[in-house]
């Protein structure tokens, strides 16, 4: 076992030194490219077309925070790129004759426009879908009337006639005029927004975007603040595109109304999508494809934009989920575990007993710990109404410290509302909350999270595009609090949290033996078997470092050796990791197994409370259950 163990840990170290090496070297060949390309294009206009590459690289990247990462549909992204082309017009031009320097200017128009990001998205940042697209398409319009209206009786924006004759870039001593040195400048920009996306990407920022895209209730219900991960997106995109728009205006010399109007937006968006959603190689590379081949199809003339869009339409129908999608190019497939030598799938059982017998061998010198008279959860007097019909009706019940109390009842008597009630997903219309002695009634989920509660769902959710690591990694999110500067600079405590957010998370997968390791951490979680994919939601909930866990039917689906491993597992939290457990479970066998105590409810009202055998023999439980009348 342990020369195993010391083989995959070589072959790990060996794949990591092995990506590093041709990352550098791709590094090294694109950056000889860009050094070399300005020099080597057929003409100025094609110069031209270089350098405005690096501007739709830019815009594209930038959007992809916001839609790609984060999932929200911002229509207001084309109004961002002409704020701040027209910051730059307004600050360093005659207009006003207001003459900043370069260097101030642009930061200056890429924060404004920033700012500006967060007011919409503050108004709006609760809307989904379409009403998110009206409201911030609404803004894009309104930004396009002002700069075609603002030009009396005070002229402001220009008009129709727009803005131009800017002063000259001056970075200390060194004057950008030539159509060479803007394309250095603009593909430099280029290059680190695309490092800085990278860098985001891979960080607690970057999953947390990914988690509120795939499932925001299960972001929030980990630890995610998606309210102010969502307004950051909407930052972090008006960021770049007010930097973009700064230097397009300087290499345009000119800005005018019609430079940031709706077609310029359909042509971002169309850049992201054929790149894939979130994908910053795609994205980069349908930003280069889709400025470049217009080009190629000028000499149609009119056949030049049906073209152009039967192409997207073929590319989109072969590979819907980007031309990048699905493709790892830079990595190296891991040996899979339910396999042998001979790559005969080994028996699912064989690797179960295989994993728990190590991890009973790593378990020997844990405590073992029992229930003590510590209170850790108090609801007094909980209801819940929903327009009359009450799912909760004043409940009232404590959880010790390292209990075990399962919940049960039929179909409808409130078990999965009780649940949303303490993890914050719904206020309670009256009643109190308490956790280890503090009140948590009307907590939004990530604060509860934060506080020591996670949970799983009673039907699964979880982020099915995100791989088995990052899944549980998502849990980390709530233990973590590295920010944009220091995501992007590296600073050491963004280093020291990811290292411990992949230790944590990696022990925590390992408790479930091959079932979630190996060449599982990059498998996505759509591809796992229902039975893993409950491991996963506790691995995950696990993950937040709480104290307290409500598992909703973490048995459901599964057969009867998986239940019996659920089981033990469940006993092994609280046994030798000390977890708190709130259980809600059908399946009355492993009630039986598991159970310090059990209430049962019926339509929201505790019937009964005690052991299981208490329980089990109470009448009134028997009629619940049977469906007899209630007298």
């Amino acid at each position: 076992m342990n020369y195993e163990s010391n083989t995959a840990a070589a072959g790990e170290v060996g794949a990591v030194s092995w990506r590093s090496s041709n990352r550098l070297i791709l590094y090294g060949v694109v950056a000889i490219l860009l050094i070399i390309a300005p020099h080597v294009m057929p003409d100025s206009y094609w110069l031209r077309i270089y350098t405005m590459t690096g501007l739709w690289v830019m815009l594209a990247l930038g959007l992809n925070v916001v839609a790609g990462f984060a999932g929200l549909l911002d229509l207001a992204y084309v109004a961002f790129f002409g704020v701040g082309g027209y910051i730059f017009a307004l600050l360093s031009s005659a207009q006003f004759d207001i003459h900043l320097p370069f260097l101030l200017v642009l930061p200056l128009a890429a924060i404004c426009t920033m700012g500006i990001g967060i007011a919409l998205g503050s108004t709006s940042i609760r809307l989904k879908g379409d009403y998110l697209a009206i409201v911030t398409l609404a803004f894009a319009q309104i930004f396009k009337l002002l700069l075609l209206n603002l030009d009396s009786p005070i002229d402001i924006t220009g008009g129709v006639n727009g803005i131009f004759g800017f002063d000259p870039i001056n970075i200390f001593g060194l004057h950008i005029a030539s159509a060479h040195a803007y394309a250095y400048l603009i593909w430099l920009a280029a290059v680190l927004v695309a490092a800085g996306s990278f860098r985001i990407k891979a960080s607690r920022i970057g999953r947390g975007w990914e988690a509120i895209r795939e499932d925001e209730l299960a972001a929030e219900a980990m630890g995610v603040n998606t309210t102010w991960m969502k307004l950051m997106a909407f930052a972090g995109g008006a960021f770049v595109a007010g930097a973009a728009g700064c230097l397009f205006a300087s290499f345009q010399d000119s800005v005018f109304p019609n430079n940031f109007d709706f077609q310029q937006l359909v042509i971002v968006y169309c850049m992201v999508i054929l790149g894939g959603l979130g994908n910053i190689t795609g994205v980069i590379v349908g930003a280069v494809i889709l400025s470049i081949l217009p080009e190629f199809l000028r000499e149609y003339g009119a056949y030049r934009m049906m073209s152009y869009g039967l192409i997207l339409i073929v590319l989109m129908a072969l590979r819907p989920q980007g031309i990048m999608g699905d493709i790892s190019f830079l990595s190296r497939k891991q040996k899979r575990p339910d396999k042998d030598e001979t790559g005969r799938l080994r028996a699912s059982t064989d690797l179960y007993y295989e994993s728990r017998d190590h991890a009973a061998e790593t378990r020997q010198t844990e405590t073992q710990f029992f229930k003590t008279n510590r209170i850790m959860l108090e609801l007094k007097n909980i209801t819940q109404d929903f327009g009359g019909i009450k799912a909760v009706n004043n409940l009232s019940f404590v959880l010790h410290e390292k209990e075990v109390l399962s919940i049960i009842g039929p179909n409808g008597a409130g078990k999965t509302t009780l649940f949303n009630l303490i993890s914050g997903i719904y206020p309670p219309t009256q009643g109190a909350i308490y956790f280890e002695g503090a009140p948590i009634t009307g907590f939004k989920p990530h604060r509860v999270v934060r506080s020591g509660i996670a949970r799983t769902f009673q039907n699964l959710r979880l982020f099915n595009n995100m791989s088995v690591f990052d899944n549980a990694r998502v849990g980390r999110f709530c233990r973590t609090n590295a920010g944009p500067v220091s995501v992007l600079l590296n600073l050491p405590r963004h280093r020291r949290e990811e290292q411990e957010t992949d230790r944590k998370t990696r022990e925590i997968l390992e408790l479930f033996g091959a079932r979630l390791t190996g060449y599982r951490f990059d498998q996505q979680a759509m591809f796992l078997s229902y039975a893993n994919r409950r491991r996963l939601e506790i691995a995950r909930a696990l993950a937040t470092d709480a104290r307290l866990l409500l598992l909703d039917e973490p048995s459901a689906g599964m057969n009867p050796q998986e239940t019996i491993e659920i089981t033990a597992f469940i006993k092994t939290l609280r046994d030798v990791f000390g977890y708190t457990i709130l259980v809600i479970e059908h399946k009355l066998n492993v009630v039986r197994s598991i159970s310090d105590r059990v209430i049962a409810l019926d339509y929201g009202i505790k019937i009964a409370e005690g052991s299981y055998d208490e329980v089990a023999g109470n009448v009134q439980v028997i009629e619940a259950y049977l469906g007899r009348k209630r007298q």
